[in-house]
């Protein structure tokens, strides 16, 4: 069954993130747009949908200052990000969290750290295992796909696409299968955004290279790499690198549902050391979480391993996480090994005793002598190691996790998906974790999947309308925020919008609670004043009964009234800084 000629003006494939925000940014640009997804129900399954709801660039506040958050992606990537999508998604990110709020997301502050200042509320619960059902990612995406249908687009479930349109060499639509029943699209421009290939196991081993069956697949595994596919057959290329986002977790995973896709254990193999079924260490451990998952991925075998600590880092790095493995891995069931001696944890793992004694005391002498670039594997400090001394010792068995694969489509700063000689293929875009080119390198550097799957959504989506002749505004093409907008989130929104959701509140932040916001802004001041007026007053009703001790009485009280009024106000700005984080 074939579509009648141009119905659609774009079609996008994936509703996630990327492909929603795209379709709907284009729907409010007067586009007619078709989006398939390949999943059924409202709640189809995605990686956006069961992300933990984090937008950062790098862990750093998207509204940095653009050539800050560019300097930051270099130095995470060691250069090797492409400049000009290190700039696009600079300038992007932040104008991605306002239009995401005028579509009625709410965000808070997940803890004092600045990568965790703008999370989708609410956020997941501090418990292992999924939990996304009525969560930030969940209610946006949702909020998004009713959106797309109010403003006259169409979201077609259960659609899945395989091949691309050519005409003269441009992409004029889709063919695929929908309920069953072969169909094709047509469109004058098609995004491509159905995410990574991390589920398609031919895929995953050409262009990642580790044994599939080596990685527990954490995410919501439905990335199969059609749009990928479909690219290359059009003419596209791949971005180099061979890298993937994800975590160490573990091993119990395999066979139990409440140990993943968190609590991730990074903080506690990164601070201690990891060792094979050879008793003896098998990777550089200090670099990064996600660099020691695929570090992992590449071994031999990774039928045992373990992440081998003491009671230290237990109590210290494995509670540090967003989702703690201390406590909440063994409440779940996961297995932790303890034993008072080194041989008495190696007999529990089930690796040669003398190996491993060896090479837990060589580790530990090396850290205290500062001479783990000598060891027989260097041990980076890039996380810093801890020594593994203080009884009882422990290990956990664990196995790579990915979520996401980093290398995808080659495309441009407005998400045009480019061919072998860098020339855009006409009608062809792609967003989110189908393309590559930010992340990834000898470092394994994460950026960031939620923010730059948005934000190239955003970018494509007003290209296409640009191209099509409809009016975009020039601060939105541009995508620069002003700096009153970077200073002070809650500002009204500057992407050309024409108005705010239906039934939205236009009121951002403690806008909407004026007895908060005089509180917050005030408080000080009135606590000052309010604690010199009972000062006044005690010494007044006091010092003709006290003489003298009235005025000791009167400075107590106007202190512990100053202590008390003070305390309630930054309880209620610390509480506010964390559920309204643009204040």
């Amino acid at each position: 069954m074939t579509e009648p000629t141009q119905a659609h003006d774009l079609i996008v494939i994936g509703g996630g993130i990327a492909g929603l925000t795209a379709a709907v940014r284009a729907a409010e640009l007067g586009l007619r747009v078709l989006l398939l997804e390949q999943g059924e129900g409202l709640d189809y399954p995605n990686n956006s949908r069961q992300s933990g709801g984090i937008l950062h660039i790098g862990f750093r506040d998207p509204f940095r200052e653009p050539q800050d958050l560019e300097q930051h992606i270099a130095r995470l990537t060691g250069g090797q990000a492409k400049p000009e999508l290190a700039h696009a998604l600079a300038q992007t990110g932040a104008r991605l969290i306002t239009w995401l709020q005028s579509k009625g997301a709410k965000f808070m502050r997940f803890n004092p750290q600045e990568g965790y200042r703008w999370c989708l509320s609410p956020p997941r619960a501090l418990k292992a295992g999924l939990d996304w059902k009525e969560r930030g990612p969940d209610l946006i995406l949702r909020r998004l796909a009713l959106e797309l249908i109010e403003l006259g687009g169409t979201l077609q479930l259960g659609a899945r696409a395989s091949n691309l349109l050519l005409e003269q060499g441009r992409c004029v639509g889709v063919q695929g299968v929908c309920q069953q029943e072969s169909r094709t699209w047509r469109a004058p421009y098609c995004l491509l955004a159905d995410g990574g290939f991390q589920a398609n196991q031919t895929l995953f081993e050409e262009h990642i290279g580790a044994r599939y069956e080596a990685v527990f697949q954490r995410g919501a595994r439905t990335g199969r790499g059609d749009g990928l596919t479909m690219a290359l057959a059009a003419g596209a290329v791949l971005t180099p690198g061979n890298r993937f986002y994800g975590h160490v977790l573990c091993s119990d995973a395999k066979h139990n549902d409440r140990v993943w896709p968190y609590p991730e254990v990074d903080a506690i193999a990164t601070a201690g050391i990891v060792i094979d079924a050879s008793g003896q260490r098998c990777v550089d451990e200090g670099r990064s979480g996600v660099h020691l998952a695929n570090e992992l991925a590449a071994q031999a075998s990774t039928e045992k391993l373990f992440a081998v600590f003491d009671q230290s880092i237990w109590d210290g790095p494995g509670t540090s996480a967003r989702i703690p493995a201390n406590p909440l891995l063994e409440r779940a069931g996961g297995t932790i090994l303890r034993a008072q001696t080194a041989a008495d944890l190696a007999r529990q793992m089930g690796v040669p005793v003398t190996r491993f004694v060896d090479t837990l005391t060589q580790y530990n002498l090396a850290l205290a002598n500062d001479a783990l670039h000598t060891l027989p594997i260097a041990r980076s400090d890039k996380v810093q190691p801890l020594p593994i001394t203080q009884a009882p010792l422990m290990a956990i068995p664990i196995c790579p996790g990915i979520t996401y694969t980093m290398v995808g489509i080659e495309t441009d700063a407005q998400a045009q998906v480019l061919d072998a000689k860098a020339i855009p293929i006409p009608g062809l875009f792609a967003a989110g974790a189908t393309t590559g080119g930010l992340e990834g390198g000898k470092d394994t550097a994460y950026i960031g999947g939620l923010i730059k799957s948005g934000s190239f959504g955003l970018l494509a989506a007003e290209r296409i309308a640009a191209l099509v002749g409809k009016p975009v505004l020039p601060e939105v093409v541009e995508s620069t925020a002003s700096s009153e907008l970077r200073q002070t989130v809650g500002h009204a929104t500057r992407t050309g919008h024409a108005g705010p959701v239906k039934g939205a509140s236009t009121a951002k932040g403690l806008e909407r609670f004026p007895v908060l916001r005089a509180t917050v802004r005030y408080g000080r001041g009135v606590a000052v004043g309010l604690s010199l007026l009972v000062a006044a007053l005690v010494f007044a009703l006091s010092s003709e009964a006290l003489g003298w001790l009235g005025g000791p009485l009167a400075v107590v009280s106007s202190l512990l009234v100053l202590v008390i009024v003070l305390g309630v106000v930054e309880l209620i700005k610390l509480i506010t800084e964390f559920l309204m984080p643009e204040q």
